[in-house]
């Protein structure tokens, strides 16, 4: 069986991807892991950097954003106006039509019916209405994701091949000069007289308006009420799982980080054996921007993490010096320590830890119950090392580190959670090592076990 690659992985994991996205699930660690020069720091962000990349697809009634700027250019000369005839009184001139009747009473008034007062009624064009209103906020959108959330890439943008539809000339000439559709945004949303006519910073485009203006005999306004619906959705998290795909496919996930999604779709397999799990909302990231996902059963309380150390844990070790004998591997490795703490900073520059042992899991859960006087209390902790890769080498080097980190995890009050007499039994800190498909089966030896791509994970703890 060949190795999982990127796109099957993808397919694996778009379903599950769709439906967290529409309960608030915030993946953090991984997409920064992918691109952290974005700085994405949350799924919103996630989703508008998707929407500029959004094409037709090969379907012709499914516009995207990057269809539309192929077509601005020639469409927005022919903007929508409605005029409206105002009526003005001057003094010894004339613009427009005179409106004779008005004029009469107005001298009248004056008692000087041969003053050259004249009321005139002048044509003038009015852009403010609800197409352009459409129209000018989708623009608004797009030049702000465009312009302020992409700023890195578009500054740098050989290292992302993804953002060539915005940065690269028009080979087919289909735009203007061929320019980009970058310069061809910025030229018209900052220079276009007709458009700086329209004013939508305090107008409320209802979703009544935008559903109208999709009625539009003009195409051109049609597809921008749909663009600026499907931006408005994906604000709202309201997709569909192709649409999940597109979104992992090209926004999250650099080729060379094919292993972040190998994580991925373990940690999603865990959490489809739980019942009620609460995924990660915006207003809880600051506090825990490692949790995927949160939830209770039978009055204990479960907390999944990606890449870290978890809630209430610590997986580092520092020898003793008081209980290690006089001579022996950990008496010297105490003096190893001690001399590189007191020559780092005068020889380096630099601060170092006297740490003999440390580590990050891929995949913690946390298990906690509350005692008698209500404090939370740790029960279990399950720890999940994950190896995107078949070499039995690597996969040995994993199942080392993974019983590394079930031996020596340690609570809030800096005990071990495991008892001495329970070391590696899988009593309170349980153990499974993820890899993919490999060319032989795997034998379990009792709760430490080793499952290969595709096989079904059952509740870890």
């Amino acid at each position: 069986m060949p190795k999982a690659d990127e796109v099957e992985l993808l397919e694996a994991i778009s379903e599950n991807f769709h439906t967290y996205l529409r309960k608030g699930v915030r993946f953090d660690r991984v997409i920064g892991s992918a691109h952290p020069e974005l700085d994405i720091d949350d799924i919103e962000a996630l989703l508008r950097i998707h929407f500029v990349l959004t094409d037709s697809r090969g379907d012709p009634g499914n516009v995207g954003v990057i269809d539309f700027m192929e077509t601005l250019e020639d469409r927005i000369r022919r903007m929508k106006t409605t005029t409206t005839r105002e009526s003005t009184e001057l003094r010894g001139e004339i613009r427009g039509h005179i409106d004779w009747q008005q004029t009469t009473k107005r001298r009248a008034r004056s008692g000087r019916l041969e003053e050259p007062i004249f009321v005139c009624n002048q044509p003038e064009e009015n852009y403010d209405i609800d197409e352009n209103l459409v129209l000018k906020r989708l623009l608004g959108v797009i030049y702000e994701i465009v312009f302020e959330d992409l700023e890195p890439v578009i500054e740098n943008p050989s290292e992302y091949e993804w953002i060539d539809t915005w940065t690269k000339a028009d080979a087919d000439g289909a735009r203007h000069d061929t320019e980009s559709a970058l310069s061809l945004l910025r030229r018209i949303y900052e220079r276009n007289i007709y458009l700086q006519q329209i004013d939508v910073d305090d107008v409320e485009l209802t979703h009544r308006t935008i559903e109208s203006v999709k009625q539009s005999r003009s195409e051109f306004y049609r597809e921008a009420a749909d663009l600026l619906d499907q931006f408005r959705q994906l604000m709202n998290q309201q997709l569909d799982s192709e649409e999940a795909r597109s979104i992992l496919d090209n926004t999250i996930i650099s080729p060379e980080k094919t292993e972040i999604l190998f994580e991925l779709y373990w940690i999603f397999r865990i959490l489809q054996a739980y019942e009620n799990v609460e995924y990660q909302v915006l207003s809880d990231w600051s506090e825990s921007p490692s949790t995927i996902a949160t939830w209770e059963s039978d009055d204990a309380r479960f907390v999944l993490s990606h890449d870290s150390t978890g809630e209430g844990l610590a997986f580092n070790e520092t020898p003793d010096g008081e209980t290690i004998e006089q001579d022996g591997y950990l008496y010297r490795m105490n003096a190893v320590l001690d001399q590189y703490q007191d020559l780092s900073q005068p020889l380096l520059g630099r601060n170092a830890q006297n740490s003999l042992w440390g580590g990050q899991p891929d995949i913690v859960l946390e298990k906690y119950s509350s005692d008698e006087t209500g404090e939370r209390k740790l029960d279990q902790v399950f720890v999940g090392e994950v190896k995107y890769s078949r070499d039995m080498d690597y996969i040995a080097t994993g199942l080392r580190e993974l019983l590394e980190y079930m031996a020596f995890v340690r609570s809030e009050s800096g005990d071990y959670v495991e008892e001495t007499e329970d070391v590696l039994n899988s009593v309170s800190v349980k153990g499974l090592l993820f890899v993919d498909s490999l060319n032989q089966e795997t034998s379990s030896t009792g709760d430490i076990d080793i499952l290969q791509y595709g096989e079904k994970v059952r509740k870890v703890l």
